[in-house]
């Protein structure tokens, strides 16, 4: 089933806030899962995201006011996608920014991923814009230096003004000592719920196969250098010049 992100839908011009929610019958309604509620803002950044978009599919970029998310603003987030595969922070929280030691305003999302876990990340990402989902991610960080770290990461698609699912929000919240940073994560599991069917998909991610399929390389093996014979004209390759 293909997803047109043009498709007919109640008006995005206008003012939901105060106003009854009509369900059409093909729009699934999310509650807030198990997860959610064992994490107040996950659960709050989920609600207010249903309330949004009001019997769509999701909710437009536009529509979205900071004010409206100030008591768990400090671990949220926006992300703009660009391209395929470049999704970048457009607004991140505080919280965020603590996380990783820096402004994270303009970085990658796969920045706060280890670098040996991003390929895997950014292919499971892009399927939040696609198809579309919702996604959540429990991750892990365990470095040397550092305590070990858990978090929880949830991501919302919304659309931009002309209707394309480019743009997301989101939130993470950690269970630990955050210690120094940056912390970067590795992902334990990921859970996603298509809006298109509400089927939930937990899976373990896999890491890429790459062994295998590299050829060997080639030893290099220096020749013998060339005589002066060896050129057409029989002159050298180079001259000493008085």
């Amino acid at each position: 089933m293909s997803f047109d992100p043009k498709s007919p839908t109640p008006s995005d011009k206008e003012n939901i806030r105060g106003k009854s929610r009509v369900m059409p019958r093909n729009i699934l309604e999310f509650g807030p899962d198990q997860t959610a509620m064992s994490h107040p803002p996950l659960a709050e950044i989920r609600r207010y995201w249903n309330e949004l978009r009001a019997g769509r599919l999701m909710p437009l970029r536009a529509e979205v006011d900071p004010r409206d998310m100030s008591s768990f603003l400090e671990c949220c987030f926006i992300l703009d996608r660009k391209t395929a595969g470049d999704v970048r922070f457009r607004v991140a929280g505080m919280a965020l920014n603590d996380l990783m030691g820096m402004e994270l305003r303009g970085m990658h999302l796969r920045s706060m991923i280890e670098p040996n876990a991003r390929a895997q990340f950014s292919a499971s990402l892009e399927k939040m814009f696609d198809t579309p989902e919702i996604q959540e991610y429990q991750l892990r960080s365990v470095p040397s230096h550092a305590p070990a770290l858990t978090a929880r990461l949830l991501i919302l698609p919304l659309r931009d003004d002309k209707g394309d699912v480019t743009r997301a929000m989101g939130c993470l919240v950690t269970q630990g000592i955050v210690g120094i940073p940056p912390r970067r994560f590795t992902v334990d599991q990921v859970a996603c719920t298509s809006l298109l069917t509400g089927a939930r998909v937990n899976h373990e991610p896999k890491a890429p196969a790459l062994a295998g399929f590299a050829e060997s390389a080639t030893p290099f093996e220096p020749g013998p250098f060339p005589k002066k014979t060896d050129t057409p004209t029989g002159v050298p390759y180079l001259r000493v010049v008085k």
